[in-house]
């Protein structure tokens, strides 16, 4: 049956298909030859039967040939062509038939090869002579050969399967050993072998000196079949006896083969021998002669079974080995050719490149991790090169993990394990990821330049020593300029003890070591050191701390030396000490002296508190007595303008609006006065007030102001205080209305109210209680600023910045502020930058008690 194809179905640069992949040299001849319209068909379309007898021939290391179809295309693989020659019928019989490829062989061969296809019956031929055409010639070839069927797909011969060798030079070989029995004597003799000779029609038994020297039977003796049986060890005697006689019936082409064990009748040795022989028949198939060799292959099977443990052992280890791959703690795979195939990646690898069984394994590294290619593909080209090991440490490598790319890092090393024809074929890779070791590396690396930064910065005096010579590895300048008095590059690597010998008598070195010896800090304050600089002996008072420092593998490899200088401490103490008794002495007289003192003061407290009623009676008379002729005066003018305002010249206008002016801003300065007179009046009633609330009065009581001038302001959380209200009202009136008042022409004013914590150096800065909890309330504005150094004089009564006319005010606002937060227990400052605005901050206690 033949198959014609369109020409269309053949593609040119196709690759060979499956059945045919790994076939050597004739798999590609043949995957490469156009099928198209050959009776066979493509390959990929040939019946399942010829695929599989092809991919069978092609991969088997014996010479087969296939002869397929009624008639008889040629194929073959690579063992069977070296027997074709090398000029002639290679490759040009592949697909041609019997009878075009071999027509010298068709009244021989070809005869048999039809009666094989009728009858089914395989045949087989040993040193058959065979003349063919090769090499340009006709030659006589001996071959060893068997035709054997091939089944189809519907189960009948479709094909001839020849398996068959050349034994050309064996059977001259042979030839010529016949010719010289000496030297075929010789050979058996070179070869340690022992030979028999048997006749069964006289029952005689003949064997070489070596055989009855193994049988221990004396030279001379006449042996029959039987005796020489007795040697066989009775294990294996049942199976010899059953092999032989199959021999002698002509099976197996009468020849006899076996392995079997024979002992020594006179010593009592085992040999372990290998049997070779054949039985011969007449022409009419009597047999005649039985004869062979014999082998001690003792040591080969001894070794063999030790070989055979080994194997078990090697497979057992191999097997613990793949075990131990696969839950191995790093990452470990195969790949295999430059287009790096991955054969096998265990869990670890798997869990490293976020990868599965079935998407990893089998397919090409790059395919898989294309993100990976540019930073590790040279490390590959690099082994293919080389033929050695790379290795790669802390690689920073990008891999695509849990739908994003991550910088990662690996520590690798990629081997070569397999060599075909000098060239690498498969790599292995053994890998672990360091990323959080590198990162963290990266974190101490940065901590550890800060700390360093750190100490050369301190005014602590600080240096480290390193091993136990005491080697100075860093100092800052403290420790450089005000203790030791030396420039980094006198002391730099060398041992304390050398530069400072001194230290030798002192303590300070038994300490240091004893530190290093046992990993415990040591401190002591007001110690005593006596160090020689510039030539000169200084004595300082020291407060130390020598703490250990460990290295990775939490050895103590150094220590860290912090030094605070309290000579001044302990030479003041020292002074102070001397001046106690002095100072006992005179405990009495001060105390004399101190008590006529408090005599005095209660006499000024008494003047003090009729100065204050005197203060309150002149409030009374600023209020009533000096309110009431402006209150009078300003009615008339009232009057005046409303009258007569017609008859007034223009400058009479002007300096009738003058004294109006200055009687509202006589009544703004008494009411002021009064309110700074008053301040402290409301001591005792301090109550809780939300801020907020306060606040919001406030804006609520200067809403006209703040429309006219269209001001912003911002107000952030405030919180809640023991506070005297109408202090706490009068402090945010004063601030928010000179924010608006100071505004910057032409610009919107804009106010910032916020509140925040005090820390204790600011308490500590301000000279506030410590143990009470303040919050600093900030007001901010961006108008025209103070003049610089005028920050704390503007808290001062009539204390003002500009003129009358150009901003209106008394000059005790400010002042009023300032009082009523020291009656809160608090305290005020002022920042400023002119032209850009001011930030008042005040800062009150939370509670009161």
């Amino acid at each position: 049956m033949s198959v014609i194809y369109m020409k269309d179905d053949f593609r040119k640069d196709h690759s060979p298909p499956k059945f045919l992949r790994n076939g050597g040299e004739m798999g590609r001849i043949i995957g490469e030859k156009d099928w198209t319209n050959h009776p066979l068909g493509i390959p990929e379309k040939w019946p399942l039967a010829l695929r599989m007898s092809v991919s069978s021939m092609l991969k088997n290391a014996f010479p087969n040939f296939i002869l397929w179809g009624e008639e008889h295309y040629c194929l073959y693989n690579d063992a069977y062509r070296p027997s074709l020659g090398k000029e002639g019928k290679h490759p040009f019989i592949v697909g041609q038939k019997f009878e075009e490829a071999f027509p010298e062989l068709i009244e021989t061969l070809y005869k048999e090869v039809d009666s094989v296809w009728k009858t089914g019956v395989a045949t087989w031929h040993e040193n058959q002579l065979v003349s063919i055409y090769r090499n340009g010639k006709m030659e006589d070839v001996y071959w060893t050969f068997s035709y054997s069927v091939l089944i189809g797909d519907k189960e009948e011969t479709e094909g001839i399967l020849i398996t068959c060798i050349e034994t050309t030079d064996a059977v001259l070989n042979l030839k010529k050993l016949q010719e010289s029995e000496n030297q075929l004597v010789f050979a058996i003799d070179a070869a340690e072998l022992g030979t028999w000779d048997y006749n069964p029609a006289i029952d005689f038994f003949k064997g070489n000196d070596r055989l009855i020297d193994w049988l221990g039977i004396p030279k001379g003796t006449t042996v029959s079949l039987k005796i020489a049986f007795e040697a066989i060890v009775p294990e294996d005697k049942a199976r010899v006896m059953d092999n032989i006689q199959k021999a002698f019936v002509g099976h197996k082409a009468s020849r006899f083969s076996d392995t079997f064990s024979i002992k020594n009748h006179r010593t009592n040795e085992i040999k372990i021998v290998r049997a070779l022989g054949r039985a011969h028949f007449n022409h009419d198939k009597e047999f005649y002669r039985f004869n062979g060799t014999l082998q001690d292959v003792s040591e080969q099977v001894r070794y063999e079974q030790k070989l055979k443990l080994a194997n078990a052992q090697i497979k057992k280890e191999e097997q613990r080995f793949r075990d131990i791959v696969f839950k191995a703690p790093v990452g470990i795979a195969i790949f295999k050719g430059k287009a790096l195939v991955t054969e096998m990646a265990n869990s670890t690898m798997l869990n490293f490149v976020d990868k599965n069984v079935e998407n990893f394994v089998g397919e090409p590294l790059f395919e898989t991790l294309p993100e990976v290619r540019d930073t590790v593909a040279h490390f590959f080209e690099e082994v293919y090169n080389k033929q050695e090991a790379v290795r790669g440490t802390e690689v920073k490598i990008n891999i695509k993990r849990n739908g994003g790319i991550r910088d990662t890092y690996f520590n690798f090393i990629i081997h070569p394990i397999t060599f075909s024809r000098g060239e690498v074929t498969e790599l292995m890779l053994v890998t672990n990821e360091v990323t959080d070791y590198v990162k963290s590396k990266f974190v101490l690396a940065e901590n550890e330049s800060q700390f360093r930064n750190h100490m050369l910065h301190s005014p602590i005096a600080m240096t480290i020593l390193r091993g136990r010579d005491l080697k100075i590895e860093m100092a800052n300048k403290r420790m450089l300029n005000h203790l030791w008095r030396r420039s980094w590059e006198e002391v730099e690597g060398k041992k304390l003890a050398e530069v400072f010998p001194e230290l030798n008598g002192q303590k300070y070195l038994g300490e240091l070591h004893q530190v290093l010896t046992t990993g415990l800090a040591i401190k002591d304050k007001a110690s005593k050191v006596i160090i020689n600089s510039e030539g000169r002996d200084n004595t300082f008072y020291l407060d130390y701390h020598y703490l250990p420092l460990p290295d990775v593998d939490h050895s103590i490899t150094g220590v860290i030396v912090t030094a605070t200088d309290v000579t001044d401490v302990v030479l003041s103490r020292n002074r102070l000490e001397n001046f106690t008794k002095e100072l006992e002495s005179q405990v009495d007289l001060r105390t004399e002296q101190l008590l006529d003192s408090n005599e005095k003061l209660q006499e000024s407290i008494a003047k003090l508190e009729n100065a204050n009623e005197g203060l309150q009676s002149f409030a009374y008379v600023s209020s009533h007595d000096l309110q009431e002729p402006l209150r009078k005066i300003q009615m008339y003018t009232s009057v005046l303008m409303e009258n007569e305002q017609g008859r007034f010249s223009e400058t009479g206008k002007k300096y009738f609006e003058k004294i109006t002016n200055s009687a509202s801003r006589m009544r703004k300065l008494i009411d002021d006065l009064l309110a700074f007179s008053r301040s402290n009046d409301d001591i005792n009633k301090y109550e809780e007030i939300d801020l907020n609330d306060i606040l919001e009065q406030v804006l609520e009581d200067s809403n006209n102001t703040i429309e006219q001038s269209n001001a912003k302001i911002k107000v952030e959380k405030l919180p809640k205080i023991e506070a005297i209200v109408f202090q706490v009202h009068q402090i945010f009136t004063n601030l928010i209305s000179n924010a608006i008042k100071f505004a910057k022409h032409g610009v919107q004013p804009e106010i910032i109210i916020s509140a925040s914590e005090v820390s204790a150096n600011q308490l500590q800065i301000l000279r506030l209680n410590s143990s009470k909890k303040y919050i600093a309330i900030s007001i901010t504005d961006n108008g025209i600023g103070l003049p610089k150094g005028m920050e704390g004089k503007i808290f001062e009564v009539f204390q003002r910045l500009h003129g009358k006319q150009e901003y209106e005010g008394t000059g005790i606002g400010l002042a009023i502020v300032k009082k009523n937060i020291n009656n809160l227990g608090g305290a005020i400052k002022a920042e400023s930058v002119e032209g850009k605005g001011t930030t008042f901050t005040m800062f009150l206690p939370v509670n009161h008690s």
